[in-house]
């Protein structure tokens, strides 16, 4: 009963965040507002509502479901030890949301470091 409560109150806290309602998603993705209750009452939605609900929201369905992203675990790394400095970058990109993602690998591969391609140019 745990996760099934965990739902609902994940439901609820993240509508909070983003300054709406779990009745307003429901309308605006054209699913039933009785939705609600049920989950409040113990019910889960099918797959197909809960990824419609947290793509409206701009979430992963994982955090729908589990108030946690999906990077929040840690990602084994086989036969190799992560200084502190690696666990700080992995910590950081974790935290990046999905829809951010490439933005912030383009910026990194346009300003962090010069390509060898251009390495010849920029010594010029």
């Amino acid at each position: 009963m745990e996760t099934i409560e965990k739902f609902y109150e994940t439901v609820n806290r993240v509508c909070r965040e983003k300054g709406t309602t779990a009745t307003t998603v429901l309308k605006a993705i054209g699913a039933s507002s009785g939705n609600v209750s049920k989950w409040k009452k113990g019910s889960i939605p099918n797959i197909d509502l809960a990824l419609r609900f947290a793509r409206y929201l701009g979430i992963t369905l994982d955090y729908l479901v589990t108030g946690e992203d999906a990077y929040s675990a840690p990602l084994p790394i086989p036969d190799a030890e992560l200084s502190a400095d690696d666990a700080d970058w992995l910590s950081i990109i974790r935290g990046i949301p999905a829809e951010k993602q490439e933005m912030c690998k383009d910026f990194l591969r346009t300003h962090a470091y010069v390509p060898e391609k251009y390495a010849d140019k920029k010594k010029a």
